[in-house]
């Protein structure tokens, strides 16, 4: 067992004991206070007994002991003769004799008596009420508690079973309190090890995590830290993977044009060309991926001011319009009339949104239109950016999933028209960077949508 496990148990049981020896204490105290008037009769029950003897004589104070005892059924009655013979010829009980002795001699040797009730070993001797005839005779009269309240420690078998009592009962309830917080505790210690060893599948057991208490929110609060860590590490995974693919490609692409510059009668300009336009891809792609890493959400450093959104807009609508030229595509925008200002970078806003513009033109159809929108959303404090294009769209099961690095709709789409699948990762980092979001939907008319949204600068 643990020193803690120890500790705890220690510590509840010594408090618990002395809880309990605390109570007893107290409980006998006062149960001693009640007896204090073991062996003096109340003052009436001593005034009727030597009325009764006055007028009746020892006959008298008989009939008066038996009257007595039938009125007053709470209390055992006595009354000695001279010679210490109780007058109704009864037994006298070994407290009740203890007290007789007591009274009437206030040294006894030790061996004289037997063991006195501990009750009344606390209690000073008390000299008993003494009732004188008229001839001179003379009577003891004692009175005790007809079930005194104390009897049950005047038994050395009750206080031993009283303390074993309070032993189970005390060591049990501190084993279970122990056990509710210790067992916990090393629950969390284990996943944490497991967690801290490389197994990221450890989690804290489910009867800990289920608790309403602060232990159980601590459990829940691991799990969470695990799932996330897990997710992070997953990510990094595939994203490597993604990276290494993605990196093989054009430098595969650049060495078929350097074997077939090497042919005899090789159009070695041609080949030169090639080699120069996948070194220009690889160099995209490895400042793609850098910007992608530094959008993480521990090392984005944004560079804040106040952006016109507006102004952004504007030119890459201008750039998307000249490019579009081509094929035929038209853009579709109508600067507001005043400025839509938010906080933040505007070299990475910029970024974003001509990620996804840039994405609506390589999709939509040709001779169609992509159209941008822009706008403010009051109530929310929200700015919002739309764009739509008139292609294929996409499926809504890969909705959710178009946001995450080199994601592809269709695998099997030529890397010259799918690109690399960075640009809407960076948007979304982009967004979440600046405390906003981005989301995908499909057009009723046909196409998709495309919807950013940022906080409206106060």
């Amino acid at each position: 067992m643990s020193r803690l496990y120890l500790r705890i148990l220690g510590s509840f049981w010594a408090v618990m004991i002395a809880l309990v020896i605390g109570a007893v204490g107290l409980t006998w105290i006062v149960l001693l206070e009640r007896s204090d008037d073991a062996g003096r009769a109340p003052a009436h029950l001593a005034a009727e007994a030597t009325r009764a003897l006055g007028d009746g004589g020892e006959r008298g104070l008989a009939a008066w002991l038996t009257s007595a005892m039938a009125r007053h059924p709470g209390y055992h009655i006595f009354v000695l003769d001279a010679d210490g013979h109780e007058l109704l010829k009864r037994p006298l009980p070994p407290r009740a004799a203890w007290i007789v002795e007591h009274g009437q001699q206030e040294s006894a040797k030790p061996g004289d008596l037997p063991p006195p009730p501990l009750a009344a070993r606390l209690l000073p001797p008390r000299p008993l009420p003494v009732l004188v005839s008229a001839n001179g005779s003379e009577y003891r009269l004692i009175v005790l508690p007809h079930r005194g309240m104390v009897a049950p420690f005047e038994l050395p078998w009750a206080r031993v079973a009283l303390l074993l009592l309070a032993l189970s009962v005390t060591g049990v309830a501190s084993f279970w309190l122990t056990r509710s917080i210790s067992g916990p505790v090393a629950d969390l210690a284990r996943a944490t090890r497991e967690l801290a060893s490389g197994n990221l599948g450890a989690r804290v057991a489910g009867t800990v995590s289920r608790r309403g208490d602060e232990l159980g929110g601590l459990a829940r609060d691991f799990d969470a830290m695990a799932d996330r860590l897990q997710s992070l590490v997953d990510t990094k995974e595939r994203l490597l993977q993604d990276v290494s693919h993605e990196l093989r490609s054009p430098l595969a692409r650049m060495r078929v044009a350097l074997g077939l510059a090497r042919q005899p009668g090789a159009n070695v300009g041609t080949q030169l060309e090639r080699m120069e336009l996948e070194t220009e891809r690889l160099n995209g792609l490895i400042g793609q991926i850098l910007m992608l890493s530094r959008l993480g959400p521990e090392t984005v450093r944004l560079v804040t001011e106040r952006v016109d959104m507006r102004e952004i807009i504007d030119n890459i609508a201008r750039d998307a319009s000249f490019e579009g030229q081509a094929r035929g595509i038209a853009v579709d925008w109508a600067p507001p009339p005043e400025p839509v200002v938010v906080l933040g970078d505007a070299t990475l806003l910029a970024s974003a949104v001509e990620n996804v513009v840039r994405n609506a033109l390589r999709y939509t159809a040709d001779g169609t239109t992509v159209a941008l929108e822009l706008g403010t959303d009051a109530a929310a404090g929200l700015v919002r950016v739309v764009v739509d294009d008139q292609g294929a769209g996409v499926p809504e099961a890969e909705l959710a999933r178009i946001f995450a690095p080199f994601h592809r709709v269709a695998e099997s789409r030529a890397r010259e028209s799918g690109g690399d699948g960075l640009g809407l990762a960076i948007t979304d980092r982009v967004l979440r960077a600046h405390h906003g979001s981005a989301r995908a939907e499909n057009r009723t008319a046909g196409g998709l949508r495309v919807v950013l949204e940022l906080p409206l600068a106060a």
